[in-house]
């Protein structure tokens, strides 16, 4: 990002998701909905969903 050479391709970003590949967002987005990601140690009892 900050003098480094260009990416080869603009990256989709979605809420807090980025990839050049559009097909892993919607991965991510669904683990996110079913909750598959690891839970934060100490601050695992709030969910935020997806805007």
């Amino acid at each position: 990002m900050l003098g480094s050479e260009e990416w080869p391709e603009v990256p989709f970003i979605e809420w807090d998701f980025v990839s050049f590949d559009r097909r892993r967002i919607e991965k991510a987005k669904d683990d996110w909905r079913e909750q598959r990601f690891p839970k934060i140690p100490g601050d695992d009892n709030e969910f935020t969903p997806l805007p």
